[in-house]
């Protein structure tokens, strides 16, 4: 008979770091076409140096870009935009946008690498409205640091933090979205602060967590907020800046 001991591994600490987000802010604003534009007013190319770093090594991971797009709307209309990577349609769509309204569109691309381009297009139903901002920033989702096994005991999401933090115009958030801790691809209850999971079990599909804007919601997709002042008008998401975690290996 074989005996068959669990053994616990030493603590692996993980810090991520993310980049700031890139940021513009028209001094002119341009005026939005009437039919969709040839060339779309928001375009960022995926860089390296626009991902998040880590302090050790990873071994699983999805990329997700937030881009967002804002400005104002003089007469009440429609709002249309396209988002699109590397030249091909994601998603489309069209906001009601009140009188004297600023809009920001919120726009998540899942799944993105290095060297992705990716555009959103705007245009309205009124020849007056406008378009004065944009921004970019790439967070993650679905990590593994901890290769097999997958059992973590225990695994601590030891700090967490929202981003981006926007900072041009005159900004605020409409929504924080929750992180998900991840347990035999299903979830635990969302976190906004941090906590210690006793005994986790990490699987293929999900890995570790799993991010709210951008992979559990609006997955290739976007929402549009809108403010009478606030403008950009954005969502942002709580992301674990530091983790750390022992690993249950059985010899």
């Amino acid at each position: 008979m074989v005996r068959v001991t669990p053994v616990i591994t030493s603590e692996r600490f993980l810090e991520t770091t993310f980049q700031s987000p890139q940021e513009n802010l028209l001094g002119t604003p341009e005026t939005l076409p009437t039919s969709e534009p040839a060339t779309p007013q928001v375009s960022y190319t995926i860089a390296s140096g626009d991902l998040p770093t880590f302090s050790i090594t990873t071994y699983a991971k999805k990329w997700i870009a937030y881009l967002y797009a804002a400005g104002n709307f003089v007469t009440a209309g429609t709002l249309s935009w396209r988002m699109k990577k590397n030249g091909i349609s994601v998603n489309t769509g069209t906001s009601s946008v009140g009188a004297n309204t600023y809009y920001t569109v919120n726009a998540f691309f899942y799944d993105v690498a290095v060297g992705d381009g990716l555009e959103i297009a705007l245009w309205s139903n009124q020849s007056d409205s406008k378009y004065d901002y944009k921004a970019y920033f790439v967070i993650l989702s679905r990590l593994l640091i901890i290769n097999k096994p997958r059992i973590a005991y225990p695994c601590n999401f030891a700090e967490l933090s929202a981003k981006p933090v926007l900072t041009q115009g005159n900004p605020n958030y409409v929504g924080q979205g929750a992180f998900y801790p991840m347990h035999e691809d299903g979830e635990t209850p969302a976190i906004t602060a941090p906590k210690v999971f006793d005994v986790v079990k990490f699987k293929d599909q999900f890995c570790m967590f799993r991010m709210f804007y951008g992979d559990k919601s609006s997955s290739n997709a976007a929402m549009v907020a809108t403010h009478a002042s606030y403008r950009p008008y954005y969502y942002r998401q709580f992301v674990s800046t530091k983790i750390k975690i022992r690993g249950l290996r059985l010899d």
